[in-house]
This record gives C-alpha cells, sequence and structure tokens, in this order.
C-alpha cells in the first residue's frame, strides 16, 4: 500500500512539474508577444503624431495579420489606431457610435489608459464637429481617468483640451451651455500650471501659454498677454518645436500690432513663417495678413498690397472664402500712393538712382547667398556620391553579424543560428525584391514566428525588419545602376518596380534616408561619369 501512495504521489509530482513548466514557456512566450506588440502600438502613435498616416497605416495591417491571437483588450486598442488614423488623415469617422461601444467595452477598470485615450480621442472627435459640451464631458472623463493613474503628463494634455474646449464655447457666444466659461478656461490652465515643468511636458506648457496669451488679448490685458507670449516662445525654443515657434511669434506680432509697434510686428509674423514649414498654413495666412495691416499703418501701401497678394494666395488653398473687397480697397491706396511716387521720381532723378543701386546691391547678395548654399549642397552631394561609389558609407552596408556575445535575446541558441542562415540564405537569393513580402511570411519560410524573427533582426541586424528590408533593396539598386546603364534610362517607378517597391516616392523616400541623395541625382552622375 505505501509503494502505490508513493507510486500514485511521484505520478503526480511529475505530472505537475510538467504543466508547471508547460505554462512558464507558454508564459513567456506570451510576454515576449505583448512586448512586440507594445512596441509597434507606441510607434504608430508616434507616427500618428507626426502626421505620418502611411506609415501608421502599413504597422497597422502588419498588426492585423495576426489579429485572431491578439487579446480582446489589444484587438480594442488596435481599432482605437484605426479609427485615429482614418480621422487625422481622411477628415472622417466612420462612426462615433462604434467608438463609444467600444469605450464601454474596455471600461473594465477607470484606471485603464486605453480607457483614457478612447475618452481623449472621442472629446477631439466632438470637438472637431463643435459639440463642445459633449466633448468638455469626455475629456472631463479622461482627466478623471490620468488622475487616478496620477499621470502627470495626461493630467496635464487634459487640462489643455477641457481649457480649449471652454474658450472655444465663450468664442462662439453660446452662453447657454455654460456660464463664466473664461473663468473655467483659467480654472483648468492654471491647474496643470501647478505642475512642475519638465522636458516631457514643455510641448504643453508652451500651448498653454499660448492660449492664455490669446484670452489675455482678448479681455484687453496686452502686458500679461505679451508676458505669456514670449514666455512660450522660450520653451519652443528650448524644445527646438519650430511649429510651436511659429505660433508663438505669431501672437507676438498681433500683439505688437494692437500696442502700434509695427516695426516689431511685422519682424514677427516674419519670422513666425520662417518656421511654419507647411504645417499650418492658416497661420501663415494670419501673418501675412499681419504684415499687411502693419505697412498699411506704415503708409507704405506698395508693400501692403504685396503681402496681402500673398495672403490671397494662401488663403486660396486653404478654404474659398477670399480677400477680394480688401484688395480692391488696398489696390486703390496703392495706385494713389504709386502715382504720387511717380511725380516725385520725375522731380527727383537722384532718387531713382540711388533706388537702382540699393535694389541691384540687394539683388547682388541674394545672388551670392544662393550661389554659395546651392555650391556647397553640390559639393555635399558629390562627395555622398564618391563615398556610395568606393563603397565608404558605413550605413550603405549590412552589418557584419555579431557574435553570441552581441545582445542577448531569450531565443535558444539553435533558433537564432538557424534563422540567421536563413536570412544569409535570404539575402543571397535576392529575395528580398518580392514586393508582397512581409515579416509574417518570410518568419513562415524561416520555419519561425514573427516575434522571434524580429528580435533577432533587431538583435543582429542593429535594425528593425523595414528598415533591414530597405537597406537590402536600396544597396541592390545601387550595385544594380553601377553595373547595368540599360537600368540607368528607366523611370524611378521602372527601377522601383525591379527593387521590390509598389511606387516610385517610396524608393526615393528610402534612397534618400539611406544614402543622403535622391537616385535620380545618383543616376545622373553615373551617366556623367561613364562619359
Amino acid at each position: 500500500m505505501k509503494i502505490n501512495i508513493t507510486f500514485l504521489t511521484k505520478k503526480y509530482l511529475i505530472i505537475f512539474l510538467l504543466n508547471f513548466f508547460f505554462n512558464i514557456l507558454l508564459f513567456g512566450q506570451n510576454m515576449i508577444q505583448n512586448d512586440v506588440l507594445y512596441e509597434l502600438l507606441n510607434e504608430i502613435d508616434n507616427k500618428i503624431d507626426q502626421r505620418d498616416y502611411k506609415t501608421a497605416k502599413l504597422l497597422i495591417e502588419e498588426l492585423q495579420e495576426d489579429i485572431d491571437e491578439l487579446s480582446f483588450e489589444n484587438r480594442l486598442a488596435i481599432d482605437l489606431r484605426i479609427s485615429e488614423i482614418q480621422y487625422y488623415a481622411d477628415h472622417n469617422i466612420e462612426s462615433i457610435d462604434q467608438l463609444l461601444v467600444n469605450l464601454e467595452k474596455v471600461q473594465t477598470t477607470d484606471t485603464s489608459r486605453l480607457t483614457y485615450k478612447y475618452n481623449n480621442f472621442i472629446g477631439q472627435v466632438f470637438k472637431t464637429s463643435k459639440n463642445y459640451k459633449k466633448s468638455i464631458i469626455y475629456h472631463k472623463k479622461a482627466l478623471s481617468n490620468a488622475e487616478k493613474r496620477n499621470d502627470t503628463l495626461d493630467i496635464i494634455f487634459s487640462c489643455l483640451k477641457i481649457g480649449r474646449c471652454f474658450y472655444r464655447v465663450e468664442y462662439i457666444n453660446t452662453p447657454e451651455y455654460y456660464e463664466n466659461n473664461l473663468d473655467s478656461t483659467l480654472f483648468y490652465y492654471n491647474k496643470a500650471l501647478l505642475f512642475p515643468q519638465t522636458s516631457k511636458n514643455n510641448h504643453l506648457f508652451s500651448r498653454i501659454y499660448d492660449n492664455l496669451s490669446r484670452i489675455k488679448m482678448t479681455t484687453g490685458d496686452i502686458e500679461i498677454a505679451e508676458t505669456y507670449a514670449n514666455r512660450a516662445l522660450e520653451i519652443n525654443k528650448n524644445i527646438n518645436n519650430s511649429f510651436g515657434i511659429a505660433v508663438s511669434l505669431s501672437n507676438l506680432s498681433n500683439i505688437y500690432y494692437i500696442k502700434n509697434e509695427h516695426i516689431k510686428a511685422i519682424k514677427s509674423a516674419q519670422e513666425s513663417n520662417l518656421f511654419i514649414k507647411n504645417k499650418s498654413l492658416s497661420i501663415k495666412r494670419d501673418n501675412l495678413e499681419y504684415i499687411s495691416k502693419n505697412y498699411e499703418k506704415l503708409n507704405d501701401y506698395k508693400s501692403a498690397f504685396h503681402y496681402l497678394n500673398e495672403t490671397y494666395k494662401v488663403s486660396s488653398i486653404i478654404s474659398k472664402n477670399t480677400l477680394n473687397n480688401k484688395i480692391n480697397a488696398i489696390e486703390g491706396e496703392f495706385n494713389l500712393a504709386r502715382e504720387k511716387q511717380l511725380t516725385l521720381i520725375e522731380k527727383n532723378k537722384r532718387l531713382k538712382t540711388q533706388l537702382i543701386l540699393y535694389s541691384v546691391l540687394l539683388l547682388t547678395i541674394i545672388l551670392l547667398v544662393a550661389g554659395v548654399f546651392l555650391y556647397k549642397r553640390n559639393r555635399t552631394y558629390k562627395k555622398r556620391f564618391e563615398e556610395l561609389i568606393n563603397n565608404q558609407k558605413n550605413n550603405l552596408t549590412v552589418e557584419q553579424l555579431e557574435t553570441n556575445s552581441k545582445k542577448a535575446t531569450k531565443i535558444p541558441p539553435e533558433i537564432v543560428k538557424s534563422i540567421l542562415l536563413g536570412l544569409d540564405n535570404f539575402e543571397e537569393k535576392k529575395e528580398f525584391l518580392d514586393k508582397n513580402l512581409v515579416m509574417k511570411d518570410l518568419a513562415k519560410k524561416l520555419k519561425t514566428n514573427s516575434s522571434y524573427l524580429s528580435k533577432v533582426i533587431n538583435s543582429y541586424k542593429n535594425k528593425n525588419f523595414a528598415a533591414y528590408l530597405n537597406e537590402l533593396r536600396i544597396n541592390h539598386a545601387i550595385q544594380e545602376l553601377q553595373n547595368n546603364k540599360e537600368l540607368q534610362i528607366y523611370t524611378i517607378e521602372g527601377i522601383a518596380e525591379r527593387m521590390g517597391y509598389n511606387n516610385g516616392e517610396s524608393f526615393s523616400l528610402a534612397f534618400r534616408k539611406i544614402t543622403g541623395l535622391y537616385p535620380s541625382y545618383f543616376i545622373k552622375q553615373l551617366k556623367k561619369q561613364s562619359h
């Protein structure tokens, strides 16, 4: 009897240990998958913030390939990113109702950050449709969630959004929603400003100070408005935020105009336009209008007319509203000023001569600066081209495989070795030229999974899968273009097709990123070299 009991005990102990061991393996695999998913979701969020919706869509498609293997919460996280991309890229959303349904599903706990992100995005959708009442409700829910998680960055961001909505309610003159809307705006902005300013929240503080500056302009507190605008400008310069600098300078231009400091107003608006980089044409339009109005105050009707014309050009791009009436008014003043100027020129030849000399001198300086710039740029391009031809550019060659002392992974060594051998064969056979290639298919071909393949490429190639694929293709393109003169007469689209790209634009961007040159310039130099 003792023997049987001992035997049964050992049997169940072995079963227990085996079950425990398999659970550990399964848990480890799930951890790896979750890490990869979290990394991809963060990358998608970054691309959305950078307005790179095309890349964000490609990353979403990669996640959707394994959608059936993901948890319910992760699927909802992906659905949110899809809605964000659709909303920000295409300026529409299929159904706000589906977002609300998903929000109900993720609200298993008030402290879930996914709940915060859903509330925040729904609030943004309502704000864009000018339903500020509902927008405030959902942004307040997001704020409550952030406070429970004690997430300072999310708290400040929510306060910024709520304050902005209260300000818009006041701005559109609909006081039936709330009373004392500007007081509410100031309450939430001041609540955000209670937190210490750090490198992570600097960009939010600058936006709050810019908004406070506008509010103070509205209430007539011009000196305080200028102080806030300068604070925002200082922060934006410290964090090298070009768009933020443009906004702050635009605010200052408006403030200087109110203070009748027209030269400073013109300078601020012109400097603001240098930082816009086509991110917001509405600010550029406003700046051009500020400049025109300030020149008009200075009785320089010629310059006023010029900048008002520029305003009209930009305005026609972003809306159908025209500025014909103002242009006609300025044009009449300009014509009158021109007649007076022509009379003065007739009486004073010397003034005309001086004007011509100054114009020639200015044009000469501009041409010299442009010439120096073009010379330096061409010299840089030629140097890069020569480095490519001589195989001296380090980032053009796929890195040598590291030894096992490289970054340690949690993957068994025999699997790592198998994957690396498979990648060698993949590179040798030029299978990377398949434009339909995705990580999942390559993993299947190498008899492994996407998680392992991604880890090995990151650890042993020092880059992610997309960068690894691009580098192989661009290196191959460089070699083919050098060795095959017939290929040099192809169009960029034709070359892109042969190198595994869906279109010429993707190929050109990848070529430029890796080599620092456009493919058209590289081909042109090859042709010159052959002659």
